[in-house]
């Protein structure tokens, strides 16, 4: 060898692209795009609301309409609130309200990863092309707003003002999230649950007012009489007491072990050393176990803590894609769809809360 000259190492041998690479491309990378390629096609086809697609937008672009113009939107599924705040949208043209919301419910599915610190965009992927995420956004439901409001209260959990904010706006719009609250209390934050509960109690009186109080006797009534005849429809605790042929006082007493169990949970795990996550995650799960209605796009919400703990893609973000096998939102009361439902929502919980607390160690 030449004096003056270094051998270079050989250069290394081009590494082949394993199969899956290919496959997690086209699942995460395009297959997304049906969504908005749907939406498309949607709006070329219906200048009216046709029956079957965003059938839950229709009812609330109806109660806004009906704010916008001064009469009262009641009977209506939701709290005054909810309805106010959709009175922007109540004066679209359908087509565009459809238009306006869907890209306003993909925005809040992407900032409920982003602010959790995902970056990987497979997650992204995985996330919008799961069937609570698909379902959510197709149906036009709250429940992305409603999983941003969340992924919110965690990332800014130690301010007061930020944090009571995002946990009133999910109440006042859909009560079954209230255990949030009591995640508060659990880890000694008073000042922000108090003032939260303010916010609750000041926006929802605020909200009736500009519709004159209409319905507001009525509501709780209604709501009831609703729950009724969906809980057992649904995919609730009450849905899967009584498939397993527990009914009248056994169910009740049941669902009201199950509901003090997963109260009890949110407060017990709190005490632990970093058990505010592990609480917070309790308090998810409660909230979907109380409530006497749970769709299957209410399951978004457990991308919140499945973004906490995992940051990159993992088995644990595509467990929901499981959910694909079921025939639509409605358990119709089948053991099986049920199970799978529950085992499902338990294992996303228990394993985010578990990886976070690896995590911190």
């Amino acid at each position: 060898m030449s004096a003056g000259f270094v051998a270079l190492p050989p250069a290394p041998a081009a590494r082949r692209r394993p199969a899956t690479h290919y496959v997690s491309v086209v699942a995460f990378g395009l297959l997304p795009f049906v969504l908005p390629g749907s939406l498309v096609l949607y709006l070329l086809r219906h200048g009216s609301y046709s029956h079957g697609d965003f059938f839950d937008l229709h009812t609330l672009w109806v109660a806004g309409r009906d704010v916008a113009h001064g009469h009262s939107p009641y009977p209506f599924v939701y709290p005054a609130p909810a309805a106010v705040m959709m009175a922007p949208l109540g004066v679209l043209p359908w087509r565009a309200a459809v238009a306006v919301f869907f890209l306003l419910a993909v925005a809040a599915v992407v900032l409920t990863l982003r602010i959790l610190g995902v970056r990987d965009w497979r997650c992204y992927g995985a996330c919008l092309v799961a069937l609570p995420t698909v379902s959510a956004i197709g149906i036009g439901t709250l429940s992305p707003f409603l999983a941003l409001a969340v992924a919110c209260a965690w990332r800014w959990r130690d301010r007061r003002v930020v944090v009571a904010a995002a946990l009133a706006a999910v109440v006042v719009t859909k009560l079954f999230l209230w255990p949030l609250f009591v995640w508060l209390l659990a880890t000694r934050r008073i000042r922000s649950a108090a003032l939260g509960t303010v916010a609750v109690a000041g926006t929802a009186l605020a909200a009736w007012a500009v519709i004159g109080f209409a319905g507001f006797s009525s509501y709780p009534r209604h709501l009831g009489g609703i729950a009724s005849v969906e809980q057992y429809k649904s995919y609730s605790t009450v849905a899967f007491v009584h498939a397993f042929g527990v009914t009248g006082g056994a169910a009740r007493v049941t669902t009201a072990a199950v509901a003090l169990a997963a109260l009890a949970a949110i407060v017990l795990l709190a005490r632990r050393r970093d058990g505010d996550f592990a609480s917070f995650t309790a308090a998810i799960g409660a909230a979907l176990l109380i409530s006497p209605i749970v769709w299957i796009h209410y399951l978004v919400l457990l991308y919140v803590p499945i973004a906490v703990a995992r940051q990159r893609l993992s088995a644990l973000w595509l467990a929901p894609l499981a959910l694909w096998i079921l025939p639509g939102q409605e358990s119709s009361g089948s053991v099986a769809r049920l199970v799978l439902v529950f085992a499902l929502g338990f294992v996303a919980l228990r394993a985010s809360a578990r990886d976070a607390a690896q995590a911190s160690c």
